[in-house]
């Protein structure tokens, strides 16, 4: 159901020149909602067509009445409802829906409201009985952040804490579909009362983008629904831009009143399905360290911890519905599930980094060989890395693809333009199938990269090994909720090597 935490009306006599005046009050509360340009010109051109219109069809000349005029912000934009007690409507509710417009006399109130389309995104007409009929128009914002759909009070953060997991607690009664294009907006709302801005992946606030990933085959949302449809959850499997074999549960979220009723677990089951039917042999998802609920979620669902990302989400950018204050970045907890066990091999990794290496990958439930690597000779080839930031995190990822001769000054020199862009927390993926990984990992480790843990098939080419480098900010370590003994050695591991700790 809309709420209505942002509706005004007005009311105006029956008489055309009164239709010029109500457009311009549309077009104000259009401004407050988000419309500017062309669309603010269609809104009030439709507004004023609709009510002369209604007026011509429902009174007789010189009948004295009033119309209702009321505006409200919707999930979409904004809905302007037209109301009088004239004549009811006839067929111009059958002649709205019909296919030609050619078909209707021009002399008809159905093809005056059929022409109505032009500058509205619905038209709906209804009538009420002893109420009289209503005019509804609806006219949708385009490209606009999940801020501009929904009015303030309907964003605020929830109220009710994540609950402890109760053992044996049965699963809910919650359904698991594909989202529908229409429910794009109530998630993009639950994602953003639940985590503000703070989640990495920027479409989760542009209900339009999430629509057009899901079309494009980028993303495959699911949600999970209640008995009476509303929606419970979401989550997506999002395809891993650097290699297509393994995808991310990006934008997770389960309302407060839903949760810990196995709704997030039956979405994890969907998408793995989902995942399997397409091949990919592998999904990761990232879990929060100031509580260790979305922890073991992760971890019931089969995933297992892999990593520790240090202060990857700034404390201005604040989760929502949780009632602790963050006053220090935020670190993440890496997990990762094989769908499809490889085979064990070989990686490459410096000795001091060997036995945590091992032990995570026996974590995952494979054990390949970990070996030292080799020192690296003369090499012509150019070094192949990429960059991506996220601005809204001073967070930066560096991909890095292949050694050349210089790659330790290019990433050196490429780490210092970062600082001075006051990007706060940069991560270093290297390929552990290249035997020169482990020289390399010693010789990045002096320009301030420490290790961070590993995301198979990470890159390309390979599965990651990810360094993390800190530019001036403060990790409280003991701060940091673990729920299982692997995260908890790869914390000890990872302060042991810390190069900020004095």
């Amino acid at each position: 159901m809309e709420s209505a935490c942002e509706l005004s009306k007005i009311e105006i006599p029956n008489d055309p020149k009164y239709a010029s005046a109500a457009g311009k009050y549309v077009v104000e509360i259009a401004k407050m909602i988000g419309f500017d340009g062309q669309d603010l010109h269609t809104i009030e051109q439709g507004v004023r067509k609709a009510i002369e219109a209604s007026i011509a069809y429902s009174f007789e000349p010189g009948e004295k009445a009033i119309l209702g005029l009321s505006c409200e912000r919707i999930a979409t934009g904004i809905k302007i409802v037209i109301k009088d007690k004239g004549l009811p409507f006839g067929d111009a509710i059958a002649a709205l829906n019909a296919d030609d417009p050619g078909t209707i006399e021009a002399s008809t109130l159905g093809r005056q409201v059929f022409q109505l389309k032009d500058f509205m995104d619905e038209v709906l007409l209804h009538n009420l009985g002893h109420e009289g009929k209503e005019t509804v128009l609806i006219k949708h914002l385009k490209s606009k952040t999940i801020t501009d759909y929904y009015a303030e009070c309907e964003l605020e953060p929830y109220a009710v804490a994540p609950p402890e997991i109760t053992p044996g607690r049965p699963a809910g009664k919650c359904a698991v579909r594909q989202m529908k294009p229409s429910e794009a907006a109530e998630v993009s709302k639950s994602v953003y009362k639940t985590y503000g801005y703070s989640y990495t992946n920027e479409y989760v606030y542009y209900p339009e983008k999430i629509i057009a990933l899901n079309a494009s085959g980028r993303i495959h949302s699911a949600v999970a629904v209640s008995g009476s449809d509303e929606i419970a959850g979401h989550c997506a499997l999002q395809y891993w831009e650097e290699n297509p074999a393994i995808a991310e549960f990006a934008a997770g979220v389960v309302k407060p009143e839903f949760r810990s009723q196995g709704c997030f677990a039956k979405m994890t089951a969907y998408l793995v399905n989902r995942a399997r039917s397409e091949g990919i042999w592998g999904v990761f998802g990232q879990a929060v360290t100031n509580h260790t609920y979305s922890q073991s979620t992760g971890l019931r669902s089969g995933l297992n911890d892999c990593g520790l990302l240090l202060g990857l989400v700034p404390p201005t950018i604040m989760f929502k519905g949780f009632s602790e204050k963050l006053y220090d970045r935020l670190s993440m907890v890496l997990q990762f599930r094989y769908l499809d066990s490889p085979s064990p091999g070989k990686v490459y990794v410096p000795a001091h980094h060997q036995a945590i290496v091992a032990a995570i990958y026996e974590n995952l439930g494979i054990v390949p060989k970990v070996l030292a690597g080799q020192k690296v000779g003369k090499r012509e080839s150019k070094s192949l890395f990429k960059i991506s930031v996220v601005t809204s995190l001073n967070f930066a990822r560096i991909m890095l693809e292949d050694y050349g001769p210089n790659v330790i000054e290019e990433i050196g020199t490429k780490l210092k333009e970062l600082c001075l862009k006051k990007i706060e927390v940069v991560h270093l993926y290297l390929n552990l199938f290249d035997p020169r990984t482990a020289h390399f990992v010693e010789e990045l480790e002096k320009l301030g990269f420490f290790f961070a843990g590993l995301l198979p098939g990470g890159l390309s080419t390979g599965d990651a090994l990810i360094l993390q480098y800190l530019n001036n900010i403060p990790i409280d370590y003991d701060a940091i909720r673990l729920e299982s003994d692997m995260a908890a050695r790869i914390l000890s591991h990872i302060r042991q090597y810390d190069p900020n700790i004095v």
